[in-house]
């Protein structure tokens, strides 16, 4: 599936999609293939037959519910379409496995999509290299560290040639209507959009999140500017007198105009981004506690120490091994 024209050519074959699962959202891997069980109910012919895997082949239940099987990795069996989905975890003994079919599937020249955390294992496998892409937000700041070859965004989902990559959760609908629109046309996207009462799919390039205090940062020009400012110098910090140069007023304006509108000063909201992007170094990069207060822009251990058990009650070092050591059994996604 290269093109949208090829997608049409195919219409009328039946497409067969894989859906593998490694420690996923349960909720977001059954949005991901309603379309698609849609538009088979909606035609006249099934368009699509989908099979499910399992990096454990069903031996052991994400979230308490098992997701039967109904094909293996160890097969032979080739498909058009490929959505990966991981919310948790990242290692397991079949990690290999995985990676090898994954390599057979893009070699076949399947389209492969990778949904939530699934993203970093793509380029884990070296299948991201010079493709645009984005993940799960809580996995992007890791996910840049690790994969420097790999454009990394961060929007609902990007559609890069032969691969797909999505924020998961509830965006995993929104990448498969579009994928549907892209094999079936525009025509049979809107009347599963109305059979499933989702008449709104969101755009590719739609946000993830919305950030606290979004409509105070957006309307004040400056503050906007400080924002950013801040977000894209988080590893080599600016002094504020810096970030007030940069946003052309002075320090004693940029002060009054943060404690006016956002009750903190700028040096408190710069700590802020740097020590959420600490954390989410913490659980979802391999970096050691030490590289991820370097990768913040704390100069010492000690430093990065005392602010984040300032702010969090805790260590890096603990936070990291509550987060791991809840993920034996995982309950939904633990962010922070």
């Amino acid at each position: 599936m290269q093109s949208g024209d090829r997608a049409h050519l195919d219409y009328h074959r039946t497409l067969s999609v894989a859906l593998v699962c490694v420690e996923p959202a349960v909720h977001a891997a059954l949005l991901s293939i309603e379309p698609f069980r849609a538009a088979n109910r909606l035609s006249k012919s099934p368009l699509f037959h989908i099979d499910f895997l399992s990096t454990d082949d069903g031996r052991r239940p994400s979230m308490g519910i098992t997701l039967p099987a109904t094909a293996s990795l160890d097969a032979g069996t080739v498909y058009d379409l490929v959505l990966l989905h991981s919310s948790y975890e990242f290692a397991g003994d079949r990690k290999s496995t995985l990676f090898r079919w994954l390599r057979r599937q893009a070699g076949s020249r399947a389209h492969i999509c990778a949904l939530d955390a699934a993203p970093l294992l793509l380029a884990e496998a070296g299948l991201l290299k010079g493709y645009r892409a984005t993940s799960h937000w809580s996995t992007i700041a890791s996910f840049r560290e690790l994969h420097p070859q790999t454009d990394v965004v961060e929007q609902l989902f990007v559609v890069d040639r032969d691969r797909s990559t999505c924020a998961g959760q509830l965006a995993s609908l929104d990448l498969s209507l579009h994928l549907l629109e892209r094999f079936c046309g525009d025509a049979l996207k809107e009347l599963v959009t109305n059979e499933i009462v989702y008449p709104a799919a969101r755009a590719e390039h739609d946000p993830q999140r919305q950030i606290v205090n979004s409509t105070t940062w957006q309307t004040n020009p400056v503050l906007a500017r400080a924002q950013r400012l801040m977000q894209e110098t988080i590893e080599e910090p600016l002094s504020i007198e810096e970030v007030a140069a940069r946003c052309g007023i002075s320090v004693r304006e940029l002060q009054y105009l943060f404690r006016k509108y956002l009750k903190a000063s700028p040096k408190n909201h710069y700590l802020t981004f740097r020590l959420q992007r600490a954390r989410e170094l913490l659980l979802y990069s391999p970096m050691s506690v030490g590289e991820t207060g370097l990768a913040c822009g704390f100069s010492s251990p000690g430093t990065y120490f005392r602010a984040f058990r300032a702010r969090y009650m805790t260590s890096p070092t603990d936070y990291r091994k509550a987060f791991r050591e809840a993920g034996a059994q995982p309950d939904g996604r633990r962010l922070y």
